[in-house]
Protein backbone atom coordinates (compact mmCIF):
# COMPACT_ATOMS: atom_id res chain seq x y z
CA UNK A 1 0.00 0.00 0.00
CA UNK A 2 1.04 3.21 -0.45
CA UNK A 3 0.16 5.21 2.46
CA UNK A 4 0.50 8.65 0.93
CA UNK A 5 -2.33 8.04 -1.43
CA UNK A 6 -3.91 6.13 0.58
CA UNK A 7 -4.48 8.95 2.99
CA UNK A 8 -6.26 10.98 -0.32
CA UNK A 9 -9.22 11.02 -2.55
CA UNK A 10 -8.10 10.89 -6.55
CA UNK A 11 -9.19 14.42 -7.97
CA UNK A 12 -8.84 13.07 -11.69
CA UNK A 13 -9.78 10.59 -14.08
CA UNK A 14 -8.00 11.13 -17.02
CA UNK A 15 -9.17 9.42 -20.74
CA UNK A 16 -7.23 9.03 -23.48
CA UNK A 17 -9.00 9.79 -27.14
CA UNK A 18 -8.33 10.34 -30.63
CA UNK A 19 -10.01 13.56 -31.05
CA UNK A 20 -10.94 16.12 -28.45
CA UNK A 21 -13.41 18.14 -29.29
CA UNK A 22 -15.26 14.84 -30.44
CA UNK A 23 -14.77 13.29 -27.20
CA UNK A 24 -15.74 16.61 -24.83
CA UNK A 25 -18.61 16.74 -26.88
CA UNK A 26 -19.65 12.44 -25.66
CA UNK A 27 -18.76 13.60 -22.17
CA UNK A 28 -20.98 16.50 -22.09
CA UNK A 29 -24.07 14.39 -23.82
CA UNK A 30 -23.64 11.54 -21.14
CA UNK A 31 -22.17 12.95 -17.94
CA UNK A 32 -23.08 16.38 -18.27
CA UNK A 33 -19.23 17.05 -18.20
CA UNK A 34 -17.57 20.19 -18.83
CA UNK A 35 -17.27 23.13 -19.58
CA UNK A 36 -13.83 22.82 -20.76
CA UNK A 37 -10.02 24.37 -21.04
CA UNK A 38 -8.09 23.75 -23.74
CA UNK A 39 -4.01 22.77 -23.47
CA UNK A 40 -1.43 22.00 -25.50
CA UNK A 41 1.63 20.98 -23.65
CA UNK A 42 4.81 20.65 -26.08
CA UNK A 43 7.88 22.56 -26.36
CA UNK A 44 6.63 26.07 -26.37
CA UNK A 45 4.25 26.23 -23.05
CA UNK A 46 6.05 23.83 -20.61
CA UNK A 47 9.34 23.67 -19.31
CA UNK A 48 10.09 19.91 -19.29
CA UNK A 49 9.11 16.82 -21.03
CA UNK A 50 10.34 13.23 -19.23
CA UNK A 51 9.49 9.92 -20.41
CA UNK A 52 11.58 7.04 -19.09
CA UNK A 53 13.40 9.44 -16.58
CA UNK A 54 14.99 10.98 -20.22
CA UNK A 55 14.14 14.15 -21.35
CA UNK A 56 11.80 13.69 -24.38
CA UNK A 57 10.40 15.85 -27.46
CA UNK A 58 6.01 14.87 -27.11
CA UNK A 59 2.92 16.41 -26.92
CA UNK A 60 -0.84 16.51 -26.26
CA UNK A 61 -3.78 17.93 -26.81
CA UNK A 62 -5.30 17.41 -22.87
CA UNK A 63 -9.08 19.15 -22.25
CA UNK A 64 -9.94 20.00 -18.13
CA UNK A 65 -13.25 20.50 -17.04
CA UNK A 66 -14.97 21.75 -13.85
CA UNK A 67 -16.29 18.48 -11.89
CA UNK A 68 -15.13 16.82 -9.20
CA UNK A 69 -13.33 14.31 -9.62
CA UNK A 70 -12.28 16.57 -12.84
CA UNK A 71 -12.47 14.49 -15.87
CA UNK A 72 -9.31 15.28 -17.96
CA UNK A 73 -9.29 14.49 -22.09
CA UNK A 74 -6.20 13.55 -23.87
CA UNK A 75 -5.26 13.36 -27.16
CA UNK A 76 -1.62 12.37 -27.86
CA UNK A 77 -0.52 14.40 -31.06
CA UNK A 78 3.80 13.29 -31.05
CA UNK A 79 5.99 11.55 -29.66
CA UNK A 80 6.89 8.90 -27.68
CA UNK A 81 4.20 8.72 -24.41
CA UNK A 82 2.16 6.72 -22.04
CA UNK A 83 -1.05 8.11 -23.95
CA UNK A 84 -0.28 7.71 -27.79
CA UNK A 85 1.16 3.98 -26.30
CA UNK A 86 -2.56 3.07 -24.40
CA UNK A 87 -4.30 4.51 -27.34
CA UNK A 88 -2.70 2.18 -29.33
CA UNK A 89 -2.77 -0.79 -27.80
CA UNK A 90 -6.16 -0.74 -26.08
CA UNK A 91 -8.31 1.92 -27.99
CA UNK A 92 -9.80 4.60 -26.27
CA UNK A 93 -10.91 4.91 -22.99
CA UNK A 94 -9.69 5.09 -19.52
CA UNK A 95 -6.14 5.71 -18.88
CA UNK A 96 -5.36 7.02 -15.26
CA UNK A 97 -6.09 8.41 -12.29
CA UNK A 98 -4.72 11.44 -10.88
CA UNK A 99 -3.90 12.62 -6.95
CA UNK A 100 -2.69 15.80 -5.66
CA UNK A 101 -0.02 15.47 -3.42
CA UNK A 102 2.54 17.48 -0.92
CA UNK A 103 5.43 15.69 -2.76
CA UNK A 104 6.38 13.75 -5.64
CA UNK A 105 9.06 13.16 -4.41
CA UNK A 106 7.86 11.39 -1.14
CA UNK A 107 5.53 9.65 -3.52
CA UNK A 108 7.78 8.42 -5.68
CA UNK A 109 10.09 6.75 -3.10
CA UNK A 110 6.95 4.68 -1.68
CA UNK A 111 5.91 4.08 -5.50
CA UNK A 112 9.44 2.80 -6.53
CA UNK A 113 9.80 0.49 -3.04
CA UNK A 114 6.33 -0.92 -4.12
CA UNK A 115 7.67 -2.02 -7.72
CA UNK A 116 6.17 1.09 -9.38
CA UNK A 117 8.65 2.92 -11.38
CA UNK A 118 8.14 6.57 -12.66
CA UNK A 119 7.13 6.69 -16.69
CA UNK A 120 6.76 10.08 -17.79
CA UNK A 121 6.61 13.60 -16.25
CA UNK A 122 5.62 17.11 -17.04
CA UNK A 123 6.55 19.88 -15.21
CA UNK A 124 6.85 23.83 -15.22
CA UNK A 125 2.91 23.73 -16.91
CA UNK A 126 1.62 26.56 -14.29
CA UNK A 127 0.58 30.01 -15.29
CA UNK A 128 3.94 31.17 -12.87
CA UNK A 129 6.09 28.01 -14.31
CA UNK A 130 5.34 25.74 -11.82
CA UNK A 131 3.99 22.65 -11.32
CA UNK A 132 4.59 19.20 -11.68
CA UNK A 133 2.93 15.46 -12.47
CA UNK A 134 4.36 11.86 -12.76
CA UNK A 135 3.16 9.00 -13.99
CA UNK A 136 3.84 6.01 -12.18
CA UNK A 137 3.64 2.20 -13.96
CA UNK A 138 0.60 0.84 -12.11
CA UNK A 139 -0.96 -1.33 -14.97
CA UNK A 140 -0.11 -4.85 -13.72
CA UNK A 141 -1.61 -3.95 -10.59
CA UNK A 142 -4.73 -2.24 -10.75
CA UNK A 143 -5.47 -1.92 -14.88
CA UNK A 144 -4.60 1.87 -15.02
CA UNK A 145 -1.74 4.17 -14.31
CA UNK A 146 -1.19 6.62 -11.10
CA UNK A 147 -0.80 10.14 -11.55
CA UNK A 148 0.86 12.24 -8.83
CA UNK A 149 0.43 16.24 -9.19
CA UNK A 150 1.97 18.77 -7.47
CA UNK A 151 -0.34 21.99 -8.65
CA UNK A 152 0.44 25.02 -10.30
CA UNK A 153 -0.50 28.15 -7.89
CA UNK A 154 -2.35 28.87 -11.22
CA UNK A 155 -3.44 27.92 -14.68
CA UNK A 156 -2.68 29.56 -17.62
CA UNK A 157 -5.40 31.08 -19.64
CA UNK A 158 -6.08 28.09 -21.96
CA UNK A 159 -4.75 27.49 -25.14
CA UNK A 160 -7.66 26.50 -27.39
CA UNK A 161 -11.44 26.65 -26.83
CA UNK A 162 -13.43 23.60 -27.52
Amino acid sequence: MIRTLARLAPVQLAFVVHDLETAAQRFEAVLGAGPWRGYLFDETTVGGRLYHGRPADWSVRLALDSTDPQYELIQPIEGPTIHGEWLEQHGEGFHHVGYIVESIDAVAAEMRDAGHMPLMEVHSFGGDGDGRAVYFDTVDAIGCFVEAIEPPARMPDPHFAL
